[in-house]
């Protein structure tokens, strides 16, 4: 498969624009309990997770075998993906993926108009 530069360049801009200003919005509980539907595009790397990390990156391996599912869901018109992708909404706009980024990886590069996500309200400081 191979990973283009445009790609990976476009992870490197994502980790800058929440690098210094991860401000999560809160969401009401209605927002929480339905999985949603949105475009991979809005979605975002976490500058946290080590799929964002220049020495661990991205695993080529499992992105691929998630394109293979992508494809034979296309194919048999199944949902995409059985476990949603995680994420939350972001005070300065978008959504950071907080489980799941290999399957967005596979999501964008497969041009998958949809994804399903569920929304969660960030932790706390200092616990719950």
């Amino acid at each position: 498969m191979g990973w283009n530069k445009d790609f990976l360049e476009r992870i490197r801009s994502d980790i800058e624009t929440y690098k210094d200003r991860r401000e999560a919005a809160r969401v009401n509980i209605l927002e929480r309990l339905i999985v949603h539907k949105l475009s991979p595009e809005v979605l975002k790397p976490n500058p946290d997770d080590e799929f964002t990390f220049e020495n661990i990156g991205p695993n080529e391996r499992i992105i691929e075998s998630y394109c293979r599912v992508v494809r034979r869901c296309n194919m048999t018109g199944d949902d995409i993906f059985a476990e949603p992708i995680i994420i939350q909404k972001m005070n300065i706009g978008g959504y950071m993926i907080l489980n799941g980024h290999h399957r967005w990886a596979a999501a964008l590069h497969e041009k998958v108009p949809k994804v399903r996500v569920v929304v969660v309200n960030p932790r706390r400081k200092g616990g719950a």
